[in-house]
């Protein structure tokens, strides 16, 4: 046996030392068919351990998910190709560039800034009533005004008690009645101008009218809870009407204390008998009344 480990140990020392004779350690062979390499150049190392066989070690910081493909090749990392930044930390290798570019590409767009609408004007409504003296007698009168953003409607019931013309025993009764709707030009706290269409209704002792009617009117703060009260109608057929009036108003919250003047000119245009001269009437006289708003 000992005859036998002997022949082996002496085979293993011949075949080390022919392997010697062909290269000097740390000599480049002479005969080497390979062109040679250049020193500088560093030839990439795999990821497996072993003997002489230099290792890599990538650190990753927190919140770091990995690469595609093969992340411990030293020349094929390509960050293009990492997962989402979604960590507190970043990877060292990313640098602060790629850091920033998915923070921006994760947040959301920023949204427009709110602009404030403007509060839109609630509805008014004005309740009127009133009274005064005319020549040949007394009229009385009802209102009512309801104005919105743009659109408002009007509407007003007269009542004249007069003495007979021809001077007989009773009295005479005419009634008036205006029904337009129509747009708001200014509304303001201080300030509304109104413009009004529709139809005005005349109740004559023998005869009624009915014509196309079309009015003004206006509410204008004066001063403190002073204001200003004024307004225009005009009908101009079958039967003319013209009628106007203005005053003050003292507004305590909800209540207004009115008072002022108007007049109403009437003429039916000779519609009850062709062959007279038309009949006409013109009323004049103060008025005080009271108004309410809801």
């Amino acid at each position: 046996m000992w005859k036998q480990g002997f022949a082996v140990l002496a085979a293993l020392l011949m075949g080390l030392g022919s392997e010697s004779a062909e290269a000097r350690f740390g000599k480049r062979p002479r005969s080497s068919p390979s062109s040679p390499s250049s020193p500088s150049s560093p030839r990439p190392s795999h990821p497996s351990g072993g003997v002489g066989r230099p290792g890599y070690n990538p650190y990753y910081g927190p919140g770091y998910y990995g690469f595609y493909g093969n992340p411990w090749a030293r020349y094929y990392y390509d960050p293009a190709w990492a997962w989402p930044y979604m960590g507190p930390g970043r990877p060292f290798v990313y640098g602060r560039y790629y850091d920033l570019a998915w923070r921006r590409r994760m947040m959301p767009p920023p949204s427009a800034p709110a602009v404030p609408s403007q509060p839109s004007m609630p509805t008014r409504v004005d309740l009127t009533a009133d009274a005064g003296f005319v020549s040949q007698g007394y009229a009385m009168g009802l209102g009512l005004q309801v104005d919105g953003e743009q659109l408002a409607f009007g509407s007003r019931l007269n009542v004249f008690n007069l003495a007979t013309d021809d001077g007989s025993p009773g009295r005479d009764t005419l009634t008036l009645l205006s029904l337009k709707p129509g747009v708001v030009l200014v509304s303001r706290e201080d300030l509304r101008v109104r413009l009004l269409a529709g139809v005005d209704l005349a109740f004559a002792p023998d005869a009624i009218f009915v014509g196309p009617g079309l009015g003004a009117s206006t509410l204008m703060r004066v001063a403190g809870p002073l204001k200003l009260e004024a307004s225009a109608h005009w009908t101009p057929l079958p039967f003319t009407q013209l009628s106007g009036e203005a005053g003050l108003a003292l507004a305590l919250g909800p209540v207004r204390l009115r008072g002022g003047y108007r007049a109403t000119y009437l003429d039916d245009q000779g519609r009850l008998d062709p062959n007279s001269p038309p009949n006409r009437d013109f009323f004049t006289g103060p008025y005080v009344g009271v108004a309410l708003t809801p």
